[in-house]
């Protein structure tokens, strides 16, 4: 026993000392390539042009010309990001390559007059101070939507799966700039500074993008979604701090190394001691107003200003101050949300595609020509992918992963985007890469991040990534107490609300649990946004429809269980909660699709499919009306879905104490059967007023608005599909229409044929 806490000790620290062995190996690896490429000779530096288009000489309207240029590629960026997004690709592939069709790789080359009019050199350095400030409050974003969390919450193996996936792809691009440097550099760049580029270039990974595949998937709760989360938010980090450091090196021949230090040094004490507190009381003194005040908006500017003016002035680039102080505001506050809200639009719309355009400008395609050349930018593609795949999966397999969700987690990490843009733009700024090696670089990027999804989907299909869904796990509740049970009302618009709200409370019994209204909102779609806060539910969703449905209520003085929820799918999220065993009916909104008039169409028509395998009814409220009902209508056939419509009828009826006439629709010929029969001499016991029954002489829908001139209409979906009900046809005759899904269980059927309480009346 006392040899137990010796035993512990060890444990504990052979992680840290394996940690430290695989820094000291890296180290003195980097450190030998380093005095070995100082030894290679580069060319002459090259002068190198920015624009690749034709010139306009003379006077120019910068102001005209801008404009014109904004126009041209903010309407090609959401083209081609709309259709990147169409074949399941991330749209930012698409609006990059917007940027780089307008540029002299293309656009320049097949009308060069056309180019040089809409996109003169003249309106480079306007189109630049746009770009400059569209990546800096990007990045800005990009830290708010950061999740600590995420690295303070996993154990040793997912933060050494992490390192592996930057040490590797680090030391392969120190082993390519032996390669490259006397070929695509040139003597003015100091190899280390070369190799310490490459290295980072190749480490980056696209932590927004990866984050949306993995929640657009639904698979960020998986153990492999959990480690990729993890492993692109310290990739994320680590990038951006050995970007800093090489930008440092690189300034530091012109301002000295230890002044760059002290001045980071203090930079960071200062945004650590001073400002993240500040941060979190303004977070705090935001969720007690609840809004997001012109002051508090110009505070964070005017923070976001001097931290970026600070990083640039001490020579680590402006886009690192402003990624910081987006880190430091807390994840999940209202504040980081509202910001995002705020911002996100004219970043990703207005100014990006300035950056996306600026960029396209300067990649050069053309510069990458001959065998040598491409076969040049074929390695460092391979380089790149190998170092974050290989090091990502074999660091996962070590760490017990199996090879599919290795190989997976090794895919994702390949992912590289605007990250990796916005890296290759310093770069370029900076003079250490060459126009030739930038354009190599831009491509490399492209291909890495457009291979992720096509090769993800390979590999996980099939496979089940994340965990079954709730309404498959749920226990099939039986229908003892059906009476007893709520109605679920899911909403998402609020024209919509009143009729279903009206109805919800018209079809609840005294005695039983008040109706549920279940407010779906959508995860927001955007260039930065990971999806991480909604899907996890860390931030309430705001929803007009529910605030609707709470307003009507308080109005009439009735009682809802409101309910607001982030939704990435609808229809699966209606159904987990309608197979909670507290759930007896769903009344939903009509979806008429855009061609014909079905109004089953969208989420409707996939929640009536996947409720045929639950205990509960589904009713669609196709149009509606918020007076009183007068009188209740059933169009009753001998069919589960007649029964459902019984049901609903007679509690609409005893609740609001009004008439209730039965209209039968035998299944052939004028005689009603005596099931159909007998399932009305069992209704009429439980209602307290007269129940009036008439059978149909011709079943269509010209007959039903003859017989039921006015009040609340109830059909069965079997029937209104039996005499092709279209509600164009009708919808001026009847004020109030609900089409009805039975349950189609047998055994609950046979179980329970009618309501509990009108059997035992």
């Amino acid at each position: 026993m006392a040899r137990a806490p010796h035993g512990n000790l060890t444990k504990t620290a052979t992680p840290w000392i394996a940690y430290g062995a695989m820094l000291l190996a890296v180290i003195g690896a980097y450190e030998w390539l380093r005095s070995f490429g100082e030894r290679l000779i580069a060319p002459a530096p090259r002068s190198a042009e920015v624009f690749g288009g034709a010139l306009v000489h003379g006077q120019i309207n910068e102001l005209l010309h801008v404009l014109l240029a904004l126009v041209l590629v903010i309407a090609t960026a959401r083209a081609l990001g709309t259709l990147f997004k169409l074949i399941h690709q991330p749209p930012v592939v698409g609006e990059i390559i917007a940027g780089i069709l307008l540029g002299p790789s293309l656009f320049g080359r097949v009308a060069p007059s056309v180019s040089a009019y809409l996109l003169p050199q003249g309106i480079g350095p306007f189109l630049n101070i746009l770009a400059q400030i569209g990546v800096v409050l990007y990045m800005f974003l990009v830290g708010l939507e950061l999740d600590p969390s995420l690295m303070r919450k996993r154990g040793h193996s997912t933060i050494a799966i992490s390192h592996a996936s930057i040490v590797a792809p680090f030391l392969l691009g120190g082993i390519l700039a032996l390669f490259l440097y006397p070929r695509l550099s040139s003597s003015d760049v100091p190899f280390t500074v070369f190799a310490l580029f490459l290295g980072v270039s190749m480490s980056v990974t696209a932590f927004p993008v990866l984050a949306r595949i993995l929640t657009d998937r639904n698979i960020h709760r998986s153990r492999m979604g959990a480690i990729a989360l993890t492993c692109a938010a310290v990739d994320d980090v680590t990038a951006w701090c050995l970007l800093a450091f090489v930008v440092g090196v690189a300034e530091s021949r012109t301002t000295g190394a230890l002044t760059t230090v002290v001045l980071a040094l203090s930079y960071i004490a200062i945004m650590a001691f001073v400002v993240r507190p500040a941060m979190m009381r303004m977070s705090l003194v935001y969720g007690n107003r609840g809004r997001l005040t012109q002051g508090v908006m110009a505070t964070i500017f005017v923070t976001l200003l001097l931290s970026s003016f600070a990083t640039e002035f001490i020579g680590i680039h402006a886009v690192f101050g402003a990624f910081a102080l987006g880190a430091i505001i807390p994840h999940d506050s209202g504040l980081a949300r509202d910001l995002t809200d705020r911002l996100e639009d004219v970043v990703i719309v207005l100014l990006l595609p300035a950056f996306f355009a600026f960029t396209g400008l300067r990649t050069q395609i053309g510069l990458v020509s001959g065998y040598e050349a491409w076969m040049i930018c074929a390695l460092i593609t391979l380089v790149a992918s190998f170092g974050k795949f290989g090091g990502s999966l074999v660091a996962a397999r070590l760490t017990g992963l199996g090879w599919r969700d290795s190989s997976a987690l090794g895919v994702l990490m390949n992912t590289r985007g605007l990250m990796e843009l916005i890296v290759l733009n310093i770069g370029l700024e900076l003079r250490v890469i060459s126009p030739e090696l930038f354009a190599m670089l831009v491509l490399m990027a492209l291909v890495t991040t457009f291979a992720t999804t096509p090769i993800l989907h390979l590999i996980v299909r099939g496979a089940r990534a994340d965990e079954e869904p709730a309404f498959q796990q749920a226990a099939r509740p039986t229908l003892v107490g059906a009476e007893r049970r709520a109605v679920l009302v899911p909403v998402s618009n609020p024209e919509g609300v009143p009729d279903l709200v009206e109805l919800a409370l018209a079809a609840t019994p005294h005695d039983a649990p008040p109706p549920r209204v279940l407010a779906l909102v959508r995860i927001p779609v955007g260039g930065v946004r990971t999806g991480l806060r909604e899907a996890e539910q860390r931030v309430p969703p705001r929803s007009p429809a529910l605030s609707a449905a709470l307003d009507l209520v308080w109005a009439k003085g009735a009682v809802i269980t409101p309910q607001a929820v982030w939704s990435h799918d609808p229809a699966a999220d209606i159904i987990s909660a309608a197979s909670e065993p507290t759930i007896s009916w769903v009344l939903l909104g009509s979806h008429r699709s855009a061609f014909g008039s079905d109004f089953k169409g969208g989420v409707v028509r996939e929640v009536l499919d996947r409720a045929l395998k639950l205990p509960v009814n589904v009713a669609i409220v196709v149009h509606g009306s918020d007076r009183p009902y007068e009188s209740v209508f059933a169009v009753v056939d001998n069919s589960p879905s007649g029964r459902a419509v019984l049901e609903l009828a007679t509690r609409v009826a005893d609740r609001r104490r009004c008439s209730l006439q039965v209209l039968l629709a035998p299944s052939r010929g004028s005689e009603a059967e005596p099931a159909l029969l007998e399932m009305i001499r069992e209704a009429a016991r439980g209602v307290a007023r007269k129940l009036q029954v008439e059978v149909l002489s011709e079943i269509s829908p010209e007959e039903i608005v003859r017989q039921a001139p006015a009040g609340l209409v109830i059909v069965g979906a079997r029937l209104a599909d039996r005499i092709d009900l279209a509600p164009e046809s009708i919808i001026d005759d009847l004020r109030t229409l609900v089409v009805v899904q039975g349950r189609q269980v047998e055994a609950i059927e046979a179980a329970a044929p009618v309501p509990e309480r009108l059997a035992h009346s």
